[in-house]
């Protein structure tokens, strides 16, 4: 197990708000997404876990005993953590990627192979001798993740990764973490936090949801399910057409709640996922959206 942790408890007595999670756990080869709603304890989680902000509880770092003092020095040398804001590297690219490679103690002879493996790995060897400045979000994200993994670290913590990324750019960052976990000869595990719940549930092993700072839900989204078995579909109709919606709802006497623009309807008996959507085109409501989300932490937010 690369990180273990039980009873984590964080209070901020000026804001009065308290982070209480019951238990964590991030296996080898695993991605775990830590998801919710702004404000709620996300980016606490992962400072802890990362290290950079202490807290009660037990943790346990890349198998060692959850009791005693922990010898931080030597685990955040295996820890990489990314913040949401990554500063600024001033240089060429690939000089700050050299001079990370020295500092890792990587043999001189053997710096320019082992960064090149790297960017090659994450395809960024057309753009190693630009500078910072020269380069869009999406490639500052990836540099800074091709700069970590010279340490070949054991935990990458990501706060907000997908934040400022455009759709393509998510989805190519997301195939680089999956084949981090794949190819990397040493163990790794990740755990990142994201607002993009659809694009962290298809490549998050285990997802965490947090709700004003407490645990709702942990585990696979596979085992999410309510309590009555319900399923539940997430709706979107143009707008002339709302009113008629909840008309419909109402009158076919189906729970229903509002997220924003998007209606939330729970329903028990269904012979097929497109039930609803077939008898609401029946009614002629002209439809944007409609999705399933019965296995998706999106059902956990509040409606």
């Amino acid at each position: 197990m690369i990180f273990q942790a039980s009873n984590l408890y964080k209070k901020f007595p000026r804001s009065r708000f308290e982070l209480k999670v019951p238990e964590v756990n991030l296996g080898e080869g695993t991605i775990t997404g830590v998801v919710g709603e702004n404000g709620n304890g996300k980016t606490t989680l992962l400072n802890i876990i990362a290290g950079e902000l202490a807290a009660d509880g037990q943790m346990a770092y890349f198998g060692e005993s959850k009791t005693g003092d922990l010898d931080w020095p030597d685990i955040k040398l295996k820890i990489a953590f990314i913040p949401q804001r990554i500063p600024r590297w001033y240089g060429s690219l690939i000089q700050n990627l050299k001079l990370k490679a020295g500092m890792e103690n990587i043999e001189a002879n053997s710096i320019d192979t082992y960064v090149d493996e790297i960017l090659e790995f994450l395809g960024l060897m057309d753009y190693k001798h630009l500078k910072w400045t020269e380069i869009s979000t999406g490639y500052r994200l990836r540099f800074e993740l091709a700069r970590v993994l010279i340490g070949k670290p054991n935990l990458l913590v990501l706060d907000e990764p997908l934040a400022n990324l455009d759709i393509n750019t998510q989805q190519k960052f997301l195939s680089d973490l999956k084949n981090i976990l794949r190819d990397k000869s040493y163990p790794t595990a990740v755990i990142l936090s994201s607002q993009q719940l659809h694009e962290i549930e298809t490549v998050s092993d285990h997802m965490i949801f947090l709700q004003q700072g407490k645990t709702i839900f942990s585990g696979s989204v596979n085992d999410l399910k309510d309590d009555n078995g319900s399923h539940v579909f997430e709706i979107q109709v143009e707008p002339g057409d709302k009113e008629r919606l909840v008309s419909y709802l109402q009158a076919s006497e189906l729970h229903h709640g509002f997220n924003g623009e998007y209606v939330q309807v729970h329903m028990d008996d269904i012979e097929s996922d497109n039930d609803l959507l077939k008898a609401l085109i029946a009614e002629d409501i002209s439809i944007k959206y409609y999705r399933n989300i019965s296995k998706s932490t999106k059902r956990l937010f509040a409606s």
